[in-house]
């Protein structure tokens, strides 16, 4: 006599085309773009098909890195449970990033990049999203069911608040909409979606007769009258499900539970007592979830799906990082449903170094050993191979006291060390130089 209990086991898989070229498997895990399209280039590896899977560790929909204007692609995502399950879809825009300023770029209107600024940028506003309740031929035909109110920008689509979407539960679904309720164990679901970087148009095929997306998707994309503004922006998006047991659950709703996703806030603390002249817009932050690297804003809210997250940063040399708030030592987090959590990353300058170092010829009959010579930083003694912590951005003295029978010759070493005694050395954040001071006894030939 046995029970076993049942899982839900919800699997997701993705057919992905890019300018009607097919992510496809051509053997054993290896995937590469296929078609007669130039671009993405035939033959090439490509990451955004895949075969069922629970996503516990992330997958790509989207993971395109050099779209021009006019680009379209089309996908199919296909949802399958074990058991009856009730399925929810949760889309939000995590970030809409100038990334960088280019000349033509900047001669279209647009800003100077902001680093720390992760909504600076264009690119959502012209990239039209379309979904749909799917046949699974990847193609939109007459009387399938919209999910997106129409064709959208991803800005329109997913900014202010998540696109979430009942797939199917007690008063909803969207493959049967006159029937709602949920999904059918073993049964295989399918949602379209289409995008274009430009102007989006509905052109559904009629009912029953699509084919492809290489022959037809249903949709057309006109982005050819787009100009540079949108040069080297970037915007990521995050996609996840929920699947719920629907067995003696006679009543459940997508709108009375939580999204399968979590709001982070990061915030970055730049401490200056060193010198150093950095500020917040020096630094660039970044969540990752070891699928997806997303750039942040520090202090504005990001919603992403819920799931382990590193949070971490790029920016000015000589700084040590620490983190606090709901981050550990290491920048490692996990948000779960729901969540609403906090980071905090400090900044601190770190103070440069100058070692000094000493010389000594003696080829007139002297003696003098290098530790017999005083050298100063500022006015402190330094040892010979000693080295004397300074502030940054400030000029700093090296000098020697004077010793009989003996004269300076040179000062030499890094290209911020002075040429002459009482010269003066300035330094970055957390940059070390070493400087050498060279003597000769009198009489001899240096």
């Amino acid at each position: 006599n046995t029970f076993t209990a049942g899982a839900i086991d919800l699997k997701v898989d993705n057919e992905s085309y890019y300018n009607r070229n097919k992510c496809a498997q051509v053997s054993e895990g290896v995937w590469q773009w296929q078609g007669s399209a130039s671009f993405p280039v035939p033959g090439t590896p490509c990451t955004t098909s895949w075969l069922l899977d629970d996503l516990d560790n992330g997958r790509l929909f989207f993971n395109f890195r050099d779209l021009k204007p006019d680009d379209e692609g089309e996908d199919t995502i296909s949802l399958r449970a074990e058991n009856d399950a009730y399925v929810c879809m949760d889309v939000a825009l995590t970030s809409d990033d100038d990334r960088s300023s280019n000349e033509p770029e900047l001669g279209a209107g647009d800003v100077l990049e902001d680093i720390n600024n992760t909504w600076d940028g264009e690119l959502a506003d012209r990239l039209d999203f379309f979904w749909w309740a799917d046949d699974g031929d990847n193609v939109y035909e007459v009387g399938e069911n919209a999910l997106s109110e129409g064709i959208q920008t991803l800005t329109d689509l997913a900014t202010t608040s998540p696109f979430s979407v009942a797939l199917a539960d007690s008063a909803n679904n969207v493959w049967t909409p006159t029937a709602p309720g949920p999904i059918p164990g073993g049964e295989t679901k399918y949602i379209g979606k289409a995008w274009c970087f430009g102007d989006l148009t509905l052109d559904p095929v009629p009912a029953g007769q699509g084919v492809s997306p290489t022959v037809n998707p249903g949709v057309t994309c006109d982005g050819k009258s787009l100009g540079n503004i949108y040069q080297t922006d970037g915007t990521t998006v995050d996609v996840s499900f929920r699947a719920f047991q629907a067995r003696h659950v006679p009543v459940f709703l997508c709108s009375g539970e939580e999204p399968s996703l979590a709001t982070i806030t990061v915030i970055k603390v730049v401490t200056n007592n060193d010198g150093g002249n950095n500020a917040t817009s020096s630094f660039q932050l970044f969540i990752d979830n070891g699928v997806t690297q997303t750039s942040v804003t520090s202090e504005v809210p990001t919603v992403v799906a819920a799931g382990a997250y590193t949070v971490s940063e790029t920016g000015s040399f000589g700084y040590e990082a620490t983190y606090s708030g709901d981050c550990d030592s290491d920048g490692d987090i996990v948000l779960n449903d729901g969540d609403n959590k906090t980071c905090t990353v400090t900044n601190n300058d770190v103070k440069p170094i100058i070692t000094l170092h000493k010389v000594v010829i003696n080829d007139n009959g002297g003696s003098a050993a290098p530790e017999s010579f005083t050298m100063r930083v500022d006015g402190v003694v330094v040892p010979n191979g000693g080295s004397k912590s300074v502030t940054s951005n400030a000029t700093h003295a090296i000098t020697e006291d004077a010793k009989a029978g003996y004269h300076f010759v040179s000062l030499t070493g890094a290209p911020e060390c002075p040429a002459v005694l009482g010269g003066t050395a300035t330094l970055s954040e957390g940059q070390s130089i070493s400087c050498t001071i060279t003597n000769s006894d009198d009489g001899g030939s240096q």
